[in-house]
């Protein structure tokens, strides 16, 4: 009897561990992280998400200019973006820690109406009062980020310290930095890669409400960030330069089964104004969404989240979407161990 429950605690703690991990995302373009993005896997826990991002913009009445987020001016934007990531979860310095790399590819329309747009903005041979209709496809700049605990969680190495588990409030160090290596053609506005390095510090903080178990966790999560960029310097001939973009994340989340949670997400950005050659062009990015987020467990080992979030505050001129589709498998060495401790063997 003492030896089956110990195979109960066992499994019990793998599949939370799993449970845990599968929640993750991470992000590659300035969208937002999604919620439970930053909860901690066992050390050794490993994942490979895929996920498909729907964007939608229109911004005709706008000077916004945010390549980084397929925002143009007076523009009419389509983009459909796949994000292929690998985590690993270990331990430094005694703290939960993660790395991760994403691979990011697609493809990006956009129909711009040039006749206020900043003469910057115009490519060589297009006039204002004209249209412009430019389209790139390919793979876009990948990404690294790491992320380490500051305070509020424990080393997660062994059975016990996952039994034992109990957050209230955590704070997180995440930073992301992206390689310029994605298809860019310097005569065109619109690219898949940006032809300079990016990067982002945030400050993840979750406070978890209630008994921390399947079925009954509940959180709320803020993740203030700074995105800073390099120049571009062969951008239509000429160098761009941006502000930094401010970024504030949120999500409320509730489990309503053991396998199955949902969300309340906002995402607020600024910031971002753009230089050409050391002058101001286009205005200050502000733009407020809120959306959903949906995410089941299927099995121990994989799991699929819907999101979606749309602009509802911030540029009055300005109307975007985001549809995201996403599935994750995590795995541990001890996934399968537990799987026939489960079936008695």
């Amino acid at each position: 009897m003492m030896k089956l429950e110990k195979k109960h605690t066992r499994s019990y703690a793998v599949f939370a561990a799993l449970v845990i991990i599968l929640s993750m995302s991470v992000p590659a373009l300035s969208v937002d992280d999604g919620p439970r993005a930053y909860w901690k896997g066992r050390d050794g826990t490993q994942a490979v998400s895929f996920q498909y991002l729907r964007l939608d913009s229109d911004s005709l009445d706008t000077q916004q200019f945010a390549p980084d987020q397929h925002i143009y001016p007076n523009s009419d934007v389509e983009a459909g973006i796949t994000i292929t990531t690998f985590s690993r979860h270990l331990t430094l310095f005694d703290r939960p820690s993660s790395l991760s790399v994403n691979l990011v590819g697609g493809s990006v329309d956009v129909s711009m109406n040039v006749n206020d747009a900043p003469p910057e903005f115009l490519p060589p041979g297009v006039d204002a009062g004209s249209s412009l209709r430019q389209s790139s496809s390919g793979f876009a700049d990948p990404s690294m980020q790491f992320v380490i605990n500051l305070f509020g969680t424990p080393k997660l190495k062994g059975t016990a310290d996952l039994l034992n588990y109990e957050p209230t409030f955590t704070l997180d160090v995440a930073t992301m930095l992206a390689f310029p290596i994605g298809e860019y053609d310097s005569d065109k506005v619109v690219n898949m890669g940006f032809n300079r390095w990016y990067g982002r510090v945030a400050l993840p903080m979750k406070y978890h409400l209630g008994v921390f178990s399947q079925g009954y966790m509940t959180s709320l999560e803020l993740i203030p960030s700074a995105w800073l960029f390099d120049e571009n310097d062969d951008f239509l001939g000429s160098t761009l330069e941006n502000d930094p973009l401010w970024q504030l994340e949120g999500h409320l989340t509730r489990d309503f089964t053991r396998t199955f949670f949902g969300s309340l997400d906002l995402l607020y950005r600024s910031g971002f104004e753009s230089e050409i050659n050391g002058n101001k062009a286009g205005d200050e990015l502000d733009i407020g969404s809120v959306g959903f987020t949906f995410n089941y467990q299927i099995t121990d080992t994989t799991a699929i989240r819907t999101s979606y979030s749309s602009n509802v505050f911030g540029d009055d001129n300005l109307d975007t979407s985001l549809i995201r589709i996403q599935f994750v498998y995590a795995w541990h060495r001890l996934t399968e161990n537990s799987k026939k401790l489960r079936g008695g063997h």
